[in-house]
């Protein structure tokens, strides 16, 4: 996939996350500025998309966390994808670290941070293009990188890991309208007030509660899911990539792996393909010629 469309999926990603977001009130500034940085990406306004992340690191960082990530990760998909539509190189060392400096300030104790997928977006700005020559990296530069790169990829993936319920029943379906309690007469999903009894109100606004919560818990299970789903393959691919470049480290791999990855299959088949990859190099180097050896200075 090449770099524009790589940008494309993941600004209509970030749409769908945007669109299926609950966030109890209509937040109007937050929906202007995610809106307002599609608009200067479309006119392509480099400088627009330039001074508008600056000013959300600025009024965001400080107040609302989480909505400040999804932002971030959006304006600078922006940026990028403008500058490309502009046929221009998108600034991306800035741009990763705007991302960088997102990703340093991630607080596990605060509830309200930057949610699971963002961070995986984050990622993915700062280690999905991953290039590697000669030319550009020494042997320990790219080792370091390359271990940079795994390590915030196995942080969110770890996060992620914790965060779904193993135990989650994704057939237990919240109803549409909650049933009302034996003896009121009305119908399904009305409101709470026009229940005169205080009892049965009660026992009506606690199973509306219930009901709400379930849907909570339901969607952010499946949204924990399609993000799992969604990155499987990138952070398989990631590894098995940059760890078949020499300098190799099947050791660091594999404690990667068998600390991270819970699913068998997944460890041995990157483990697997890591090793096969290595092995066809070995194959195709050229062989170094059979030198004779020098001749006895005694021999006439």
């Amino acid at each position: 996939m090449n770099p524009i469309s790589k940008i494309t999926l993941v600004l209509f990603s970030a749409m769908i996350l945007f669109s299926t977001l609950s966030w109890g009130t209509n937040n109007e500034e937050f929906s202007r500025d995610f809106a307002r940085a599609h608009a200067l990406r479309n006119s392509k306004d480099i400088k627009g998309l330039e001074s508008m992340v600056k000013e959300i690191q600025k009024t965001w960082s400080q107040k609302d966390r989480r909505k400040y990530g999804y932002l971030m990760v959006n304006t600078l998909n922006s940026w990028a994808s403008a500058c490309k539509r502009s046929d221009k190189k998108p600034p991306m060392n800035v741009i990763h670290q705007y991302a960088t400096q997102v990703l340093s300030t991630y607080d596990p104790n605060k509830a309200d941070d930057i949610s699971i997928e963002t961070e995986f977006d984050l990622v993915s700005i700062l280690h999905e293009q991953y290039e590697y020559s000669k030319v550009k990296h020494t042997d320990d530069e790219w080792i370091s990188t390359r271990r940079e790169g795994a390590e915030r990829w196995f942080h969110a993936w770890r996060r992620l890991e914790n965060a779904i319920d193993k135990d989650w029943d994704p057939n237990d379906i919240p109803t549409e309208n909650v049933d009302l309690p034996e003896g009121v007469t009305g119908f399904p999903g009305m409101p709470p007030e026009l229940i005169k009894d205080p009892a049965l109100r009660a026992e009506y606004e606690q199973a509306i509660k219930k009901n709400r919560e379930k849907t909570e818990i339901r969607n952010e299970q499946l949204n924990l899911r399609n993000t799992k789903n969604r990155y499987r393959r990138i952070v398989e691919k990631y590894l098995i990539s940059t760890y078949s470049i020499p300098p190799y480290a099947n050791e660091e791999l594999s404690k990667y792996v068998n600390e991270y990855i819970a699913e068998e299959k997944t460890r041995s088949r990157i483990l697997d393909t890591v090793k096969k990859n290595i092995e066809a190099q070995a194959e195709k180097a050229p062989k170094e010629p059979v030198r004779e050896p020098p001749p006895n200075s005694t021999q006439r």
